[in-house]
């Protein structure tokens, strides 16, 4: 399993932003890989973080050429101050198992 978390620092929202989050969320949801996500958001440094998680590497790459997603790229300093994206591998997830998440299930 793979996971990429975007965090990113807003400035504003407009209705091409939208769009786009939208046609991407959509885009991922909906790709044959995807397996879950999850959103943090730390208001006292104004950020936001959103996780997905991939069973390969396909997925993410996936994202990466799609149309849309290079577009918000291309003019992410209308609407971010910043950003960063971390992927990971995820090696390993446990807890007592009072939780459901998207590392708990079999593979």
């Amino acid at each position: 399993m793979i996971s990429a978390t975007f965090i990113f620092k807003q400035k504003f929202t407009d209705q091409e932003f939208e769009t786009l989050d939208h046609s991407i969320e959509t885009f991922v949801t909906n790709h044959p890989e995807y397996l879950g996500r999850d959103q943090w958001a730390n208001e006292e440094k104004g950020i936001l973080a959103v996780v997905y998680y991939f069973e390969t590497e396909k997925g993410l790459d996936a994202l990466k050429v799609f149309s849309d997603h290079k577009s918000a790229k291309t003019n992410y300093n209308k609407w971010y101050e910043g950003y960063q994206v971390i992927v990971s591998n995820v090696l390993q997830s446990y807890g007592d198992g009072k939780m459901e998440h998207v590392t708990n299930r079999k593979r």
